[in-house]
């Protein structure tokens, strides 16, 4: 094959992806709705997720597997930034808890925080990833200490941003969401 006709068929495959993805996100809304309605806020489901890696992964050839996990665990990630974004929308007094106690004036430039996280593969690397997709930049993460049993990893972050801006309070939510001992520490003008 010419490569040209390899991009073409690319193009053609991404429509098909797109449209599969964007199905997937209507689905994601029905649950963030099924959610809603039973006034249930828990988004993150560590273990329903690597069940999910597991068995989609199963009779993925190797030479392809970690890349295609890598795929769905970003699918994963994102269906869950959406859902997190619209219980947000639906019902902001839900999540006033986490900005309470949190002395700052608007507009900010940098917002502290203290979680923890599980100890995994990708700790790090998906904090990352949230802070940019929703459209902030880290300044700084630094590791601070694992649990006794080395089953979590308690990190010190900082994201360049204004809390007074929608996006950046999902961030939050998101955040606490998918962390023990979440903190904002400091918000910086």
């Amino acid at each position: 094959m010419e490569l040209t006709e390899i991009r073409n068929k690319i193009d053609a495959l991404d429509e098909e992806i797109k449209a599969l993805l964007l199905q997937r996100l209507a689905c994601s809304k029905e649950v963030a709705e099924a959610k809603a309605s039973e006034g249930e806020t828990k988004i993150y489901r560590a273990d329903r997720e690597e069940a999910i890696l597991e068995r989609l992964g199963n009779d993925v050839p190797e030479v392809v597997r970690r890349e295609y996990l890598a795929i769905v665990r970003k699918i994963m990630e994102t269906s869950r930034m959406y859902q997190y974004g619209l219980l947000y929308d639906w019902n902001p007094a839900q999540y006033e808890g986490l900005f309470a106690n949190v002395p700052y004036e608007f507009p900010s430039r940098k917002v502290k925080i203290l979680l923890t996280r599980p100890n995994r593969p990708n700790a790090m690397s998906s904090i990352l990833s949230m802070v940019g997709d929703y459209g902030y930049n880290m300044e700084k993460m630094e590791l601070l200490s694992y649990t006794e049993d080395r089953q979590a990893v308690r990190f010190l972050l900082t994201v360049r941003g204004d809390l007074s801006e929608r996006h950046m309070q999902k961030l939050m939510v998101q955040l606490a969401g998918e962390s023990r001992d979440f903190c904002i520490m400091e918000v910086l003008r």
